[in-house]
């Protein structure tokens, strides 16, 4: 999101025990047939020795840290061997930073919730101990999606690095309303899209996108529309392209918006995720890109007025940007056994559903997605539905980091006018090439 990496994320939607066993029961014979991978709930742990793990989880709002705890509580008490203590007081941000501080003082906790775009630094800095061996044997290891399984190997030829509870994708929710009034189709195309942001604008009452200004996040969400005009951003060469004419005629379209034709509301440089959300609850704004985790508010607001479709596309593929978030172990871990009896159990089962219908973000796994409760929500549905078409950027591209941590201000001051797209994108291509 956070948005989470975003930083924030705020859930509408509170899950009690109850609740997740009466959605594991709406999934009815799909579950249960399923087999043990779907349901499992450490019953008879591996492990038989008493053993202490310490597991850290952000928690943004209240609700994500009720998930966080209702969860630790859950296994603790399934079996009496592995006690967890769990720390969900740090913002998402924080939790990146506290962890490799911990790591450095050689204190690191045994299980840390992670997100796709930060493993393989941990990898390579010696911090994530990867969990290939220990998902080769488990047997609900088919009942994942193919392709988020592949993401969470960061990179061909890698183990999986962690385990995905949840894969949050990133679509455009638009004012179905307001394009009926305008006589505009629901745009396909980028170019479409541009077009209809700009026939439903009637400033200053409304504006036809929720553009952000603030944060690495304010880009996170047009790298699916670069991807679909054939961006690589970094190949597996090494080789960079984010300074070619492809990436450049994105960048000047969307920045377009706002500095040419109005279509964006004035404040979009400054705004954050906060601020877009209310634009969008208030009927100030008409497109906005982000995760069906806002669904539950938005629906409360708009009703049926708000409804959602994958990213606008430029070339014949279309993408959406879908990053899997889970349980990782570190290195530091030394009762791995007992971290990972514990991953499995926060991966499936009750549990599962609480990090996943808990906060209306999609599972990844075959027999949860069935589950009455993302089918009936018609925006988890419609990712579920284009779920061949998730992906993530190069995050395990060695200078990707790097870009990500330095390139916010260079947004807004390409918002500002103070630099050209094309700058941006020069800008870009050198913190991804490691020249700046």
């Amino acid at each position: 999101m956070k948005s989470k990496g975003n930083g924030q994320r705020v859930n509408h939607r509170r899950m009690s025990r109850r609740k997740a066993l009466a959605l594991i029961g709406a999934a009815g014979g799909a579950l249960i047939a399923a087999g043990p991978g779907a349901l499992a709930q450490v019953a008879a742990p591996a492990v038989r020795k008493k053993v202490k793990l310490t597991y850290w989880n952000w928690a943004d709002n209240p609700v994500h840290q009720k998930i966080s705890l209702d969860s630790v509580a859950m296994f603790n008490k399934s079996q009496s061997f592995i006690e967890v203590e769990v720390d969900a007081t740090m913002a998402v941000m924080e939790s990146r930073k506290k962890l490799v501080v911990s790591h450095a003082a050689g204190a690191p906790p045994d299980v840390v919730m992670t997100v796709q775009y930060w493993v393989q630094d941990y990898l390579d800095n010696g911090i994530l101990h990867p969990l290939g061996d220990y998902f080769d044997k488990w047997d609900a290891k088919p009942d994942f999606f193919p392709n988020v399984i592949e993401q969470v190997k960061s990179k061909p030829g890698q183990p999986v690095l962690f385990i995905p509870q949840t894969s949050i994708p990133y679509f455009v929710f638009y004012r179905a309303d307001w394009l009926k009034e305008a006589n505009v189709k629901v745009p396909e195309t980028f170019d479409q899209f541009v077009a209809a942001s700009k026939a439903i604008t009637k400033a200053p009452d409304r504006y036809g996108i929720a553009m952000r200004g603030q944060t690495y996040s304010a880009i996170q969400v047009i790298l699916p529309i670069w991807a679909s005009a054939g961006v690589k951003f970094a190949d597996e060469k090494g080789n960079v392209d984010f300074d070619s004419p492809g990436a450049l005629d994105v960048t000047e379209k969307w920045v377009g918006m706002f500095t040419k034709d109005k279509s964006a509301q004035p404040t979009a440089v400054n705004d954050g995720y906060r601020e877009l959300y209310a634009l969008m609850e208030k009927s100030k704004c008409g497109f906005w890109f982000y995760g069906p985790h806002a669904g539950p508010a938005l629906i409360k607001a708009l009703g049926d007025a708000i409804q959602a479709c994958p990213n606008p596309r430029v070339g014949p593929k279309k993408y959406m940007l879908a990053n899997p978030e889970g349980p990782m172990m570190t290195t530091g871990c030394k009762e791995r056994d007992a971290a990972w009896e514990f991953i499995k159990y926060i991966c499936g089962g009750e549990a599962v559903l609480l990090y996943t219908a808990g906060r209306s973000v999609p599972p990844v796994r075959k027999t949860i997605a069935q589950n009455a409760f993302f089918q009936n929500d018609r925006f988890i549905k419609m990712s579920l539905a284009e779920s061949d078409t998730w992906w993530t950027p190069p995050y395990h591209h060695k200078h990707w980091t790097n870009m990500q941590d330095k390139i916010a201000p260079y947004w807004q001051e390409a918002l500002r006018e103070k630099i050209t797209p094309k700058q941006f994108n020069d800008q870009v291509a050198k913190f991804l090439r490691g020249q700046a």
